[in-house]
């Protein structure tokens, strides 16, 4: 795979280009370095309401429709996110609508008008939003398992913030956040796909001229919390199983470096796949649970690797210790090649899987040049990825997978006694 280029705009921004002769879709993609990690209390969410706000309307294109009807006009695929530390816009379409791609995603960070009666609309869309997530088990638990290792600060908070911080929030401050936040400096425009390089940087060029340059805005500063293992069980009597979610705290990216490869190593052995330890013992062995998701979260100041699962309310007791003895024996135990050998395959498959489509690609390229300023191959990812050894993660597994490092959320009808999870937990050192 070769290697996409960097090029500065004549506005300043930084320009990410990968041209392959192979794809057959465009995308261009736009990453912001603002999130819910650069909001302060009262503006909690505001991040994740802008982006809403940016289909609503521009200058070009007054409302949703008409902004909607010009992006169906080339056939695109859009959409955006907002993460902790940053935000993202693409348009994704076939090869020969290029120019207009561009057009309409510059439109939109340069010429957003955030009006009132949309930014109500929104406003309640949004509320709504929290409402399905409320009501989704699986979200809520992992949600309020954030706030309890993180606390009152941004990384504890919800990227939709709060029903109490949405309805405050105002379109002056909307239209200040947006001013503050988005300019040349943190913000880096990716193409991935199948078009002429000189004619991409003419059109960034020429639509981007006039977005913001603005001075960038720091965020606050992250604090970590003491780290003792927490639980926190939440009863809702219309819940029919328990829903958990076993948080290890880890550090972030500018600790970890190259090691979140050996994180994702040990992620994929223990939750990749039909095979996989926590799969095996939890859904083949014991029959215990249905679902199961087991990643890890790296932020450039934190991170975690997490393990969520639900059981039948009576086996709760029995789901956790179970997962602990688990992560008690591989401490112990050497495993074999065989294991380690499967995991890798794995875990190459899912970055190998990143670059099937333009769109992922831009997403693959471009998030790890925003986060490090560098640019990582996947041929690079699998050389790396050849040289783990079982001393690698197990090196993880002894310095983040103990009971300190430990965040457990628990949601179920059932009132439970908090101290027999502590007992469960005590031999994890």
């Amino acid at each position: 795979m070769k290697t996409p280029k960097i090029i500065k705009s004549t506005n300043g921004l930084d320009c990410l280009f990968y041209n392959s002769p192979e794809l057959i879709t465009t995308t261009v993609l736009a990453l912001v370095k603002t999130g819910t990690d650069y909001e302060s209390k009262n503006l909690n969410g505001i991040s994740h309401f802008i982006e809403h706000l940016f289909f609503k309307g521009t200058k070009n294109f007054a409302t949703p429709q008409s902004l909607s009807w010009e992006l169906d006009k080339i056939g695109a695929d859009y959409n955006a996110f907002t993460s902790y530390e940053y935000t993202g816009y693409y348009i994704k379409t076939l090869n020969h609508y290029l120019d207009r791609a561009v057009y309409l995603l510059a439109e939109m960070l340069t010429n957003p008008i955030f009006d009132q009666s949309e930014l109500e609309k929104e406003r309640s869309v949004i509320l709504e939003e929290i409402n399905y997530l409320h009501d989704t088990p699986i979200s809520f638990i992992f949600e309020e398992t954030l706030k309890l290792a993180y606390g009152d600060q941004p990384a504890g908070w919800s990227i939709l913030g709060t029903p109490q911080t949405l309805l405050r929030i105002n379109q002056e401050e909307i239209k200040n956040y947006f001013f503050n936040n988005y300019s040349n400096k943190n913000t880096l425009i990716i193409i991935v796909g199948n078009f002429n390089l000189n004619k991409a940087k003419s059109y960034i060029n020429k639509y981007f001229s006039s977005y913001n340059k603005n001075k960038n805005i720091s965020k606050p500063k992250f604090t970590e919390t003491t780290l003792i293992p927490k639980i926190n069980i939440i009863k809702r009597k219309e819940i029919k199983q328990s829903h958990l979610a076993l948080l290890f705290k880890l550090k972030g990216l500018n600790f970890l470096k190259n090691r979140r490869l050996s994180l994702g190593l040990l992620t994929s052995f223990l939750g990749y796949g039909f095979s996989s330890r926590m799969f095996r013992v939890l859904r083949e062995e014991l029959g215990i649970t249905y679902y199961l998701k087991v990643s890890n979260d790296l932020y450039s100041n934190r991170g975690y690797l997490y393990i969520q699962t639900g059981s039948t309310i009576d086996k709760t007791y029995l789901t956790v210790d179970k997962i602990i003895d688990e992560l008690i024996k591989i401490k112990k135990e050497k495993i074999s090649n065989e294991e380690i050998e499967k995991a890798k395959s794995l875990l190459e498959t899912s970055i190998f899987s990143l670059a099937e489509s333009s769109l992922s690609l831009a997403l693959f390229f471009g998030l790890d040049y925003l986060i490090f300023n560098k640019i990582f191959t996947t041929d690079y990812y699998l050389k790396e990825i050849k040289k783990l050894k079982e001393s690698d993660m197990k090196k993880e597994i002894h310095n983040w997978l103990k009971k300190e490092n430990l965040v457990m959320g628990i949601l179920s009808s059932e009132d439970f006694d908090k101290n027999k999870f502590f007992k469960l937990i005590k031999n994890l050192n």
